[in-house]
């Protein structure tokens, strides 16, 4: 997929005055979710996902790779479902799980589906995004540019780098073993 597609505006955003695991969001069955659930990780991928995109397979496929691999040395995977890119994730969430466990073996947790850019953007994403390279001022930042866009976290949920929707998982192994050390 050509960056061409790729969203390219800023929202100006409320910054949230909560940290990474004070959030509470529910999950891909409908239940409260508290974020500090998942405290204690060393490293943290907050992504975007779809399951009728064209990255579906390729980021599904390197994500459980990853999360097969580096869960047990403290990775944390949170899958945020969204339908804001063409319409891509627009299957009720039963069938979005059913999809992704059956096709993919999708283990990670995932949540109810959110908007990650404008006007209705989720606090989730609002932090995330302030807090990352797609921050342009203090309560302005980029758009997330389109579905897998991937936010990598550190112990204390900090954002320390952001991933391109292009730039796939297992680009992210160097950063993520960095981090797994620490």
């Amino acid at each position: 997929m050509g960056s061409i597609f790729f969203k390219k505006g800023v929202d100006k955003l409320q910054p949230p005055t909560k940290s990474f695991f004070d959030f509470e969001l529910n999950n891909i069955d409908g239940q409260k979710t508290q974020l500090s659930q998942f405290k204690g990780k060393k490293a943290y991928i907050c992504v975007n996902v779809a399951c009728s995109c064209g990255l579906t397979s390729s980021n599904y496929s390197e994500l459980v790779e990853l999360y097969k691999t580096y869960s047990a040395q403290g990775l944390e995977i949170l899958g945020f479902p969204c339908n804001q890119f063409m319409g891509q994730e627009s299957k009720p969430e039963p069938e979005i799980k059913e999809f992704v466990l059956s096709k993919y073996g999708v283990s990670f947790p995932l949540f109810q589906k959110i908007e990650v850019n404008g006007q209705n953007t989720h606090e989730i994403y609002r932090y995330l995004r302030l807090n990352s390279s797609l921050k342009t001022s203090a309560n302005e930042a980029k758009e997330v540019p389109w579905n897998f866009g991937k936010f990598l976290l550190n112990s204390q949920g900090q954002v320390v780098r952001f991933f391109n929707p292009d730039q796939k998982p297992k680009e992210m192994k160097q950063d993520i073993e960095k981090l797994l050390s620490q």
